[in-house]
C-alpha cells in the first residue's frame, strides 16, 4: 500500500446509515375539522369588506393561501405534503366551478374546502393533505 492510500483511508468520512422503520401510518393524521377551522378564520379575514379590484384580489389571495399553509404546517401533519390553492374573483350575477385533479389515495389523503361571498367578491380556499411515505 501506498502512503496516500492510508491518510485517504485515516481521513475518510463515515456516512450516517439510518434503520429501516417499517412504518407505513402517519402518528399525525391529517385532520379537516382542524384545517376547516384554519380555512374559516383566514378567509373571514381577508374577503371581510373586500370590493373587487383586480390587484388587491390577487394580492388577498396569495396572501390567504401563504397564511393558511403556515397555520396548517404548525399543526404538523406527520408524513403530508400540504397544497393551499385559494381564488378570490368578482361576483357578477354568474355562477362559478372550480375543480382540482390529483393522483389521490383515497385511503390517506385528504382534503378541506371553504367558499364564501360578500356582495362584491367571492373566495374559495382548498387545502390538501397529501400522504408521502
Amino acid at each position: 500500500m501506498s502512503p496516500n492510500t492510508n491518510l485517504l483511508k485515516q481521513h475518510s468520512i463515515e456516512t450516517v446509515r439510518y434503520m429501516n422503520t417499517y412504518k407505513l401510518e402517519s402518528d399525525n393524521p391529517f385532520n379537516h375539522e382542524k384545517v376547516d377551522k384554519i380555512l374559516i378564520n383566514v378567509m373571514n379575514e381577508a374577503i371581510e369588506g373586500l370590493k373587487y379590484d383586480a390587484d388587491k384580489c390577487s394580492k388577498q389571495a396569495k396572501w390567504a393561501s401563504l397564511a393558511i399553509r403556515s397555520r396548517v404546517k404548525e399543526l404538523e401533519f406527520d408524513r403530508y405534503k400540504i397544497v393551499c390553492i385559494v381564488s378570490i374573483g368578482e361576483k357578477n350575477s354568474q355562477d362559478i366551478l372550480a375543480t382540482c385533479r390529483f393522483l389521490w389515495d383515497a385511503e390517506k389523503d385528504r382534503y378541506s374546502i371553504y367558499s364564501l361571498q360578500n356582495t362584491y367578491v367571492y373566495g374559495i380556499a382548498q387545502c390538501f393533505g397529501l400522504y408521502y411515505e
